[in-house]
């Protein structure tokens, strides 16, 4: 992956001021090129076979060609003494044509003469900051002249790039060296890009000083997040911490496993936790790490993206084919609205959707982008939903819940941003959805015990959503609250970019509430027992049919997505409730679900944050290339990467989200055990849209609910029958003590950071 590099960025690279081209006529036209860059309204014209220099001031930059197409006289220069001064930022030299052209039969002798002398002085002395000797031009043989094409032959040109590779293996730089053979494969899958075959356009020639330029200047790059250019670049040693997680994932959990397995319980067990436990957590880090290795090394290549419609199509019939392949459909009874079969695979399918989304580049299509918005506010309407259900129905409002929520929904993130040196919130979703749960906590605990009343807890849902709106868009709110996390905790967050995410879907949240409301008020009441309901129910999928025939005609309409993005906030839970009418329109519909989609639904937070570092790469940037050959990813193997890396994605997903499940429910298990003794008891009641795992069910029976509940019973009888803590114990058992000790901690380490 290459960086596209600007004036200002050249200036600073080539710092030495001096760039020097070397060469023939193909040179020649890399060199205006490279001159075009900084100046686009560079005069080039001139004679054709003279050496050049151009000083650009503003940029202090000295941009030099000579004429010498058989290298002799370069040759000469540098076994004699050096390429004058000051010694040059980069020097770009090829040859080769005018052996061909000229020389008959001695021409590879002559060529190999003073290549050899180059690769003497490369190998003698530093002869310039970076050098890139041309690979023999490819040409368009189909459109040389007769006089070319009988003596620029493909055999005579593969024979000297064979010799130059030979001697590219072999040789001991003292300089950056290298020969980027590359330059003719962009000008071999490029078409209509030359007129007589030998010298191509601007549209390959600036490719090729790109690349040259990323040789050169790409390791001067701020090693920093987001890393999104691959090429020519040595990633950052690992820090501290980052060694710190992998000491921590693969020795001291692995030691925990030894002591655990063959030492009776004692104080070699005192600093692990269960063998369980520890396996979690070692699977848990070989998932981390794996992404470490995707992203943060040259282990795995890595590739652009580029939006291809055709590509785009295929990959959404797949998934389309593989959700409809295998349908569950339960004949007894009626599964409910919005059951949690149906909401996993909700989120399944908006999941992978998403994926391809991402994979592809799409978001620079309108139409696309403006349905994939519609997604995420789907994501924030069932957090509305499925925690508004939680807290009025249960009334669990203990440190337990929140910290089980805001657990697993951080664990995995929290991990890669110290593993990965990244932002927290660059993995958008999960603090996205973590500011709205914990606003509907506040929301549903203040002045709960009042809940019940309906113009009360709709008055508390109008001032929560005019707050959080003066909260999102005056300026100035956001910036104070990041500059003081700034000091406290040393995150360096943009409150620009984080302002357009939450305002973005501001009130879809608050309509995900009504609606659970309104389900619950309808439960009440048996509406659905009402003698007008059937008619009621058939003109809410007339609407529901028109309301996404209207949504899909304004998205596609709309200039551009930034006009789109005006209107989001207010129409988003048009095509939302929509959907929710039309998938919920007779027993049937409920009853029926894709297993393939809620297998994913039930793994789409760790595809989401995973997707980051393993399935696409360079921080979202790019796509990652599992193969052993970058290079191989072309045609079929484009697909056969594509195949590989999304199996594998999906297996890590799976394991990640089984493992942040055990680990969560060990990090809250004193947190929950607490709350479940401190909040009043409301009967079990399952739950939708809440975040779920591979254990979750929503059939769970009320025997085994009665069953957990005993044996924590048993627990906090044992537990009373113990000797008392003292004060001191008891202030560190508290769960907002220890959760204030974990930021304090925090601050401390990001202090260090």
């Amino acid at each position: 992956m290459m960086h596209n590099y600007q004036p200002t960025e050249i200036s600073t690279c080539l710092n030495h001021s001096r760039i020097l081209y070397v060469g023939d006529s193909i040179i020649r036209e890399q060199y205006f090129s490279a001159l075009r860059l900084i100046d686009p309204n560079v005069n080039v014209s001139g004679e054709a076979h003279t050496d050049r220099r151009y000083d650009f001031a503003e940029e202090n930059l000295i941009y030099e060609f000579w004429w010498d197409p058989y290298l002799n006289k370069t040759a000469s220069i540098l076994r004699d003494s050096s390429l004058h001064t000051p010694r040059p930022s980069l020097l770009v030299m090829g040859t080769g044509m005018w052996q061909m052209r000229f020389l008959e039969d001695d021409y590879y002798e002559e060529w190999k003469k003073n290549i050899d002398s180059l690769f003497d002085s490369i190998e003698s002395k530093s002869i310039a900051d970076a050098v890139l000797l041309a690979p023999v031009e490819i040409p368009d043989y189909g459109k040389l002249r007769q006089e070319r094409a009988s003596t620029m032959t493909a055999e005579k040109i593969s024979a000297m790039n064979a010799y130059l590779k030979e001697k590219e293996k072999a040789v001991k730089n003292k300089t950056p060296f290298g020969i980027p053979f590359v330059w003719n494969d962009v000008s071999a899958q490029a078409t209509n890009v030359t007129e007589d075959g030998l010298h191509f356009n601007s549209a390959v020639t600036t490719m090729q000083v790109q690349i040259a330029l990323n040789f050169r200047c790409n390791n001067q790059l701020d090693k920093s997040f987001p890393m999104e250019t691959t090429c020519c670049y040595q990633y950052p040693v690992p820090k501290w911490y980052q060694n710190a997680l992998f000491l921590f994932f693969l020795v001291w959990i692995p030691i925990g496993f030894f002591f655990l397995s063959n030492s009776n319980p004692g104080l070699t067990h005192k600093p692990f936790p269960s063998l369980k436990v520890c396996n979690a957590f070692f699977i848990f880090g070989l998932c981390v790490i794996y992404m470490y290795f995707g992203d943060r090394t040259q282990l795995f290549g890595k590739i652009q993206k580029h939006f291809d419609v055709s590509v785009f199509t295929i990959m959404m019939i797949v998934i389309g084919i593989l959700g409809v392949s295998k349908l569950q459909h339960k004949t007894e009874g009626d599964q409910g609205f919005l059951n949690r079969h149906q909401t996993d695979e909700w989120k399944g399918w908006m999941q992978v959707i998403i994926l391809v989304y991402h994979f592809c580049g799409a978001s620079r299509i309108s139409g696309i982008y403006n349905a994939v918005r519609i997604l995420v506010a789907a994501y924030l309407f069932q957090t509305g939903y499925g925690h508004f259900f939680f807290f009025y129905k249960k009334a669990d409002f203990g440190m337990g819940r929140v910290l089980n929520v805001m657990v697993r929904l951080n664990l995995l993130t929290f991990a890669l941003q110290y593993l990965m040196d990244t932002d927290y919130l660059s993995y958008y979703f999960a603090p996205l959805v973590s500011f709205w749960f914990l606003i509907i906590w506040v929301v549903m605990y203040a002045g709960h015990q009042w809940n019940k009343v309906p113009s009360f807890l709709l008055i508390k849902l109008g001032v929560s959503c005019f707050f959080t709106t003066v909260l999102i868009k005056t300026p100035g709110i956001l910036e104070f609250i990041f500059d003081l996390l700034q000091v406290v905790f040393n995150t360096h967050w943009n409150a620009a970019e984080w302002r357009f995410r939450l305002a973005l879907d501001a009130y879809i949240v608050y309509v995900g509430m009504l609606c659970a409301y309104a389900f619950i008020k309808a439960a009440e009441f048996k509406i659905a027992d009402h003698p007008k309901w059937s008619i009621m129910k058939r003109l809410a999928i007339i609407l529901s049919v028109l309301a996404l025939l209207w949504y899909f005609w304004f998205e596609l309409n709309c200039v551009d997505k930034f006009s789109y993005n005006r209107s989001h906030p207010f129409i988003s839970w048009i095509p939302i409730l929509a959907f929710i009418v039309l998938r919920n329109a007779n027993t049937y519909m409920r009853n029926t679900h894709s297993e393939f989609y809620a297998f994913i639904g039930k793994i789409s937070l760790e595809t989401f944050i995973g997707q980051f570092h393993m399935w696409l790469a360079a921080d979202t940037k790019g796509l990652l290339v599992l193969l052993v050959q970058p290079t191989w990813v072309q045609g079929m193997g484009w697909w056969i990467n594509l195949v590989l890396s999304s199996c594998l994605f999906i297996f890590v997903c799976h394991y990640l989200s089984q493992t942040t499940h055990e680990i969560s429910s060990w990090i809250c298990s004193k947190a929950t055990a607490d709350n479940n003794h401190t909040t009043n008891k409301a009967k079990y009641q399952a739950v939708p849209l809440l975040p779920t795992t591979q254990g979750d069910s929503s059939n769970a029976s009320i025997n085994d609910i009665k069953t957990e509940q005993e044996d924590k019973e048993e627990i906090w009888t044992s537990l009373e029958e113990e000797e008392k803590p003292s004060a001191i114990e008891r202030l560190l058992n508290d769960t907002r003590v220890k959760v204030l000790l974990f930021f304090v901690i925090i601050s401390i380490v990001n202090q260090l950071c």
